[in-house]
């Protein structure tokens, strides 16, 4: 959305989305033009009512979690940056994301160069766009969104009750043990803070990592010297697909 600004996200449920200039051409202004121009409209209130209810349904419920991830991501990611530098916190983005100096790369539906010699890189991270690479250029600042760590686990929230149909078509794909190991990436982890909460020796944990990570259903980061591992794309569309 445009422009680009400091957000305060407890404005965001109100009013979708919270952009300071009502005279831009952005979803809050029109939202509120199709509220004043079209009064008594069925089908615009109808739209105005789905768009509510969407998010009364939808995020609402998940709003404090998905809040919270986003926060503890920018931490992540500023640690990173205080702790070992640029490159490092650039090579680690993840979702097919590469840093070759001095170029970052990013999965895209069309070729595009951006220069951002003389302008700041500002880094968002998303929770429901995985697949999509979000790019914005205004005056110094270039934008360009990334998929946050720990956001697997939003994608496959509602379905934390599954079927026991589901269960066992994942552990006869997996295994057991290995299906235990992909189930508990509802956040980022190590192979040690894995192994204490699934009851697994650490060796066997990081033997089904390492598996799973060669398959490309987990991907993992290093931080100092630990190395978290979390669902990838392809991780969270096995376990959409098994319904789980």
């Amino acid at each position: 959305m445009e422009p680009l600004r400091r957000a305060d996200p407890r404005l965001f449920p109100p009013g979708f989305v919270a952009l300071p200039d009502p005279t831009r051409n952005t979803l809050a202004a029109e939202l509120a033009h199709v509220r004043e121009t079209s009064a008594g409209d069925p089908a615009a209130d109808r739209l105005l009512t789905a768009l509510e209810e969407y998010w009364d349904l939808a995020v609402a419920p998940y709003w404090n979690s998905i809040r919270s991830s986003l926060e503890e991501e920018i931490l992540f990611r500023g640690r990173t940056l205080a702790v070992a530098g640029v490159e490092p916190m650039l090579t680690e983005l993840g979702g097919r994301i590469s840093w070759s100096r001095p170029v970052l790369t990013a999965p895209y539906h069309r070729d595009m160069d951006l220069s951002v010699t003389r302008s700041k890189l500002l880094l968002v991270p998303t929770v429901f766009a995985g697949g999509l690479r979000l790019f914005h250029q205004e005056q110094a600042v270039v934008a360009m969104s990334y998929q946050a760590r720990a956001t697997g686990y939003f994608h496959v929230l509602t379905a934390r009750e599954p079927a026991q149909a589901a269960e066992d078509r994942l552990a006869l794909l997996l295994g057991k043990s290995r299906a235990q190991v992909v189930r508990a990436l509802d956040e980022p982890r190590t192979t040690t803070a894995m192994a204490q909460s699934l009851g697994m020796a650490k060796s066997t944990v990081s033997q089904h990592l390492a598996v799973l990570n060669d398959s490309g259903i987990v991907w993992k980061q290093r931080l100092g010297g630990r190395v978290f591992y979390q669902l990838d794309q392809s991780g969270i569309t096995l376990l959409r697909e098994l319904g789980i």
